[in-house]
């Protein structure tokens, strides 16, 4: 494997298309940083990540409010205006309405659709910015401008092996594929369907006269639901990289008591949370691609094997056995809210030692860790 090969990015998404490196191209022209973050972010920086949030919200709320006016005010007044309410005419006399309508809507839509996705790539590189994460370089700033530039476009994560990982292995094919499709329908095509289908089922109620008051506040909720989202997902891929490098000092101070077996057993427990998240997330890409160095894994290739690793788990020291499920319990909050199958396997790793489950320190460290801040403790290095 050549050293380009070795590089996160090219494990992560090794051919970006077209749509990614045209996201790429701008999240760099508007964010210049080239090094990693040294520090942890400041209260008024995060305030300024609320703000950017917010305002991106605003604007895509304001779209669809617009959007919706238009839509359902074209509505109202060709059915009632033009076509004096439709109430004898035959299908083919309906058709220039019919044909008018969806033109109408298509366009508003489609302008729509391109706004929000601009919205969308403005608010996450000023997320980006202000978290000071790179995007200029290979390797390590390539891996973090790749995954911001997809989620940005509401893409879904690679459907590639991962350092030899395969992160849906847990996952049916049927169900992948459904989930391929969702993706895709979340901000294009989901967004002219929802038009069609608010038109169809008010216009079939006393609420038709209202159409144009109604649709435009439910728009407007659905593009706040799907810009939130996306800004919440670049706000933890912006912040992942300074708290996996502050967490990767601490074990690194701690190789010494780190064995290889722990060493060994830490690596496979994370590759087997890549694949019980059924998603290649960025920041356990960039958990991994540090990781392997410190176990050895030059080949940068990994067969997990959770069954055995976990039996050595059980077997490690006290102090072993706590930088490991310490290390799973970043891995959980650095990729989206701890819940689900992560969760469980974080708490089938404390089983594994014989501890209780750490509800109190997992709701902290996901709060610390979006405010930009450090998860390793300034006293003892205890999180």
């Amino acid at each position: 494997m050549t050293m380009a090969d070795a590089a996160p990015e090219r494990h992560y998404a090794p051919d970006p298309s077209l749509l990614e490196r045209w996201a790429a191209r701008f999240l760099r022209k508007h964010n210049a940083r080239q090094q990693l973050p040294k520090r942890p972010r400041q209260p008024r920086e995060i305030e300024a990540l609320r703000r950017v949030r917010r305002r991106a919200v605003g604007w895509a709320m304001l779209a669809g409010i617009l959007s919706g006016g238009i839509i359902g005010g074209m509505e109202w007044f060709m059915r009632q205006g033009m076509l004096d309410g439709m109430q004898d005419m035959t299908l083919m006399e309906q058709m220039p309405y019919w044909i008018g309508f969806f033109a109408v809507a298509g366009v508003v839509s489609t302008v729509e659709i391109l706004f929000l996705y601009w919205n969308a790539l403005r608010g996450v590189a000023s997320i980006s910015r202000i978290a000071e994460a790179p995007l200029h370089g290979d390797s390590h700033p390539g891996l973090i401008l790749r995954g911001l530039a997809r989620v940005a476009l509401e893409f879904p994560s690679p459907r590639h092996r991962i350092y030899g990982i395969d992160p849906y292995a847990y996952m049916a094919g049927w169900k992948l594929t459904l989930m391929a499709v969702m993706y895709r329908m979340k901000v294009g095509v989901s967004t002219f369907v929802l038009r069609v289908l608010v038109r169809r089922v008010l216009g079939r109620v006393a609420l038709r006269g209202v159409l144009p008051l109604i649709t435009g506040p439910l728009y407007a909720a659905w593009n706040a639901i799907i810009t939130w989202r996306i800004l919440n997902k670049a706000w933890e891929q912006a912040l992942g990289p300074y708290a996996i490098d502050a967490w990767m000092d601490h074990l690194e101070a701690r190789r010494q008591p780190l064995g290889a077996n722990a060493r060994h057993a830490l690596l496979h427990a994370v590759g087997e949370m890549l694949m019980r998240n059924q998603d290649a997330h960025p920041n356990h890409v960039y958990l991994l691609s540090r990781l392997m160095p410190l176990a050895g894994a030059a080949e940068r290739h990994l067969e997990v094997d959770w069954p055995r690793h976990r039996l050595t788990l059980a077997r490690l020291s006290a102090e072993e056995q706590r930088l490991v499920l310490d290390t799973l319990l970043l891995a959980t909050v650095v990729s989206g809210k701890p819940s689900g199958a992560r969760m469980n396997f974080l708490m089938e790793a404390h089983i594994a030692c014989a501890k209780p489950y750490p509800i109190q320190r997992v709701r902290a460290w996901r709060e610390r860790f979006l405010k930009g801040q450090s998860l390793v403790a300034q006293a003892g290095g205890r999180p």
